[in-house]
Formats: C-alpha cells, sequence, structure tokens
C-alpha cells in the first residue's frame, strides 16, 4: 500500500480486520481470556465536589398556557393565499381549513402552513 495512493473521503486504505490484527488486538484479548480488559472504576467520591448556593431559588414550573390561534377574519375557506416564506415562497394556494394544531390545511405544496 503506497502513501501516495489516493482514496475518497471516508474510505480507510486498510480494512477492519486487517487494522485489527496490525495492531495486535488478538493478543491483547489471548491475555485476557478472550476478552479486552477493563479499567477498574474509582470509588465514588466522599465529599461532592460543589455545593449548591443558598440564594439560588428553585425552578418553578411554568403555569401560563398556550392561546389557541387566532385566523384572521378575512381568510376563510376557498380563499387564495400566497406563501411568503420557506421553499414554494411566492406560490398561490387555496385555503381549506384550520387545523387544531393552528396549522393551514391548503391545497398544492406543502400540505400544511403555520399560522402566525
Amino acid at each position: 500500500m503506497a502513501p501516495t495512493s489516493k482514496l475518497s473521503t471516508g474510505i480507510k486504505r486498510a480494512s477492519r480486520s486487517h487494522t485489527y490484527h496490525r495492531r495486535g488486538l488478538w493478543a491483547i484479548k489471548a491475555k485476557n481470556g478472550g476478552a479486552f480488559p477493563k479499567a477498574d472504576k474509582a470509588a465514588a467520591a466522599v465529599e461532592p465536589k460543589f455545593y449548591p448556593a443558598d440564594d439560588v431559588k428553585p425552578r418553578v414550573p411554568s403555569t401560563r398556557k398556550p392561546k389557541p390561534t387566532k385566523l384572521r377574519s378575512s381568510i376563510t375557506p376557498g380563499t387564495v393565499l400566497i406563501l411568503l416564506a420557506g421553499r414554494f415562497m411566492g406560490k398561490r394556494v387555496v385555503f381549506l381549513k384550520q387545523l387544531k394544531s393552528g396549522l393551514l390545511l391548503i391545497s398544492g405544496e406543502p400540505r400544511l402552513v403555520r399560522c402566525l
């Protein structure tokens, strides 16, 4: 295997089995009963490394409820809309209905549009 031989990105010069044997991993496994040696885990620390600050308040879960999405009164089923963002920007679509999640169901691509 010449060092000047060119391989494309992601292709290794040696296979996994060739690398395994070249590194001598088979000898390491043979010494340890057919398995790689495992490092001993350190004993658990008796004292924590850091202590919590006294003045930090615990997080309070949010009680805010999201409001249902309101749709403009001028947008009714059958209204022609123009998409303003995304891959299909500038395309005209027909509004069909608003889903419970707040998305607009339209004809054409894409099928769902978020109402802001």
